[in-house]
């Protein structure tokens, strides 16, 4: 009874560590965490819809993601987000114009 017991606790213990080791190992090799493409942001617009923004070396590609296709919608030089330069600047100076016409409104 006792050796049926522990061979049962070994065996028990022998597939925790193996289902540990391949919990380590697919976090090593997981896509997007680093190298050469690195997911940046994703937002869904419902079941497997959305847009993402992916870093591909030096370029950041703005990506529309369905179920059946993925489309390119825009590239972007790593190096203008960075430095505030290109769509992102563009969008945030149309920002601030916009908050500054609502605050001039509202006063």
């Amino acid at each position: 009874m006792t050796d049926l017991l522990i061979q049962t606790a070994g065996a028990l213990a022998v597939v925790v560590l193996l289902i540990a080791a391949a919990a380590w190992a697919y976090r090593k090799r997981a896509p997007g965490v680093s190298g050469f493409m690195r997911l940046i942001a994703y937002h869904p617009f419902g079941p497997r819809r959305g847009i993402a923004a992916v870093r591909v070396g030096r370029e950041v590609l703005i990506v529309g993601v369905t179920n059946a296709d993925l489309k390119l919608f825009r590239v972007i030089e790593a190096g203008k987000l960075d430095e505030g330069q290109g769509p992102a600047a563009d969008i945030s100076e149309k920002v601030r114009r916009l908050r500054k016409m609502k605050e001039d409104l509202d006063a």
